[in-house]
């Protein structure tokens, strides 16, 4: 049987023998009932919840906040519609500032920014801001949110007269879907309000999947509150990243419909199983360890323990996150790794290597990557495979009769184990 899954920009494949059982952990197959632009230009006509529009009859600048490349968000569809819109209020283009958000990622380039916007946008758009979370110099202090967390905002996002925050919803391992205020609390947000945020993957309910009493949504949708977030466009994508949903309006209330549609697509009856491969979904979701760990959250929930997890990553800038290696390079186990966690202040970027050796406590992991070495791997406490063809016959020998799960979209999955 040949299975393929996603891997940077292409594929990587394998076959495995007939005798062997395997399960597709497959998101729904949905398809767009209408092109892109259109589902968000009548998101944007149809807002959801109590938006104070009459806002922008006042509205001298208006700021816009976008993904930075890690993620496969069609910004430029999403702002050429919001500019329409905008227009139609009397908003000029010369109005609008456009900040792009990675949260602690690194600022984007200036060839990020022609991937996210193209040069069309760029041309048109002169108040562009990269973000940068540890430029004091760009933040402003709002005060603390009801969970104690100091609430640290790009200044210009919050000096605007009106503003809109865009993204993508998606699975996430403990604030239960991407989205909603996230692209302003966390994409402009200070390395202090982004770490007391991200603290909360500790508590009871920060899950998968889950947003009802998760105290790291709670958090984040309180501070969106503080900021004055007045009105998101988000979309949800299907496998192939076409659009398939697009709501727009209240931060809380348009983000739960979309929510609640993405956990119908996202949502994956599933078995445990002795080998589980797990592909983020190609490029931009497997562009650095960092990044493609996600991936792992759903393939720890169906491992058997003892088991091997395959993670098919390409990872053109390797690990993503200095602080994430030097983490795991102070630690020979990941029992020890886990452990560290328990009695220490929360640091963010440290923070991966918890969730990442979680899953190696549990399960034999092996990456298939052509961009991390040998040594790398080793830090990280992994094996290393060239191929998935090379991965398989790795894991294979040490099972009599394995089930193997095959999961090509893994960082968007939430499995529903049967």
């Amino acid at each position: 049987m040949l299975i393929e899954v996603p891997y940077g920009r292409g594929k990587q494949s394998s076959n495995i023998p007939e005798s062997v059982q395997c399960m597709y952990g497959k998101l729904l197959q949905v398809e767009p009932e209408l092109d892109a632009s259109i589902q968000i230009r009548l998101a944007i006509e149809n807002l959801i919840g109590d938006i104070k529009q009459d806002k922008l009859l006042k509205a001298q600048t208006v700021a816009i906040a976008v993904s930075d490349i890690t993620r496969p968000v069609p910004s430029r569809l999403i702002l050429e519609e919001i500019i329409t819109w905008l227009k139609q209020w009397g908003i000029t283009e010369d109005q609008i500032i456009v900040l792009v958000g990675g949260g602690l990622h690194r600022p984007a380039s200036a060839e990020d920014l022609k991937y996210i916007l193209g040069e069309n946008l760029l041309d048109r758009i002169k108040n562009i801001v990269s973000h940068d979370a540890d430029n004091s110099e760009m933040l402003a202090f709002l005060g603390t949110s009801a969970q104690g967390t100091p609430v640290y905002v790009n200044k210009y996002f919050v000096q605007a007269d009106y503003r809109i925050v865009t993204g993508m919803i998606d699975a996430h391992q403990f604030m239960g879907f991407t989205a909603g205020a996230k692209g302003a609390v966390i994409g402009l947000g200070g390395r202090p309000t982004i770490t007391g945020n991200h603290a909360r993957l500790f508590s009871p309910g920060a899950e998968l999947g889950r947003l009802e009493n998760n105290p790291a949504r709670l958090d984040l949708e309180d501070i969106g509150k503080i900021i004055g977030v007045d009105m998101i466009v988000n979309v949800a994508l299907n496998d192939k990243k076409q659009v398939v949903k697009a709501v727009a309006g209240h931060p809380i209330d348009a983000h739960r419909q979309g929510a609640k549609f993405a956990k119908g697509v996202f949502g994956v009856p599933m078995e445990t199983a002795q080998i589980v491969i797990a592909s983020p979904g190609g490029f931009p979701k497997d562009i650095n360890l960092y990044q493609a760990q996600k991936a792992l959250t759903p393939a720890f929930q169906i491992v058997k323990e003892g088991g091997t997890i395959i993670l098919v990553a390409q990872c053109i800038e390797g690990t993503g996150e200095e602080s994430f290696e030097q983490e795991m390079s102070l630690h020979k186990t990941p029992r020890e790794v886990v452990e560290s966690f328990a009695s220490r202040e929360f640091v963010i970027g440290p923070h991966k290597a918890y969730l990442w050796a979680r899953t190696l406590d549990r399960a034999r992991t092996i990456i298939v990557s052509d961009q991390i070495s040998a040594a790398l791997a080793k830090t990280l406490m992994v094996e290393v495979a060239s191929s998935l063809q090379e991965a398989l016959d790795m894991a294979l020998p040490n099972y009599t009769s394995p089930k193997i799960a095959v999961l090509p979209n893994a960082s968007s999955m939430i499995p529903v184990i049967k």
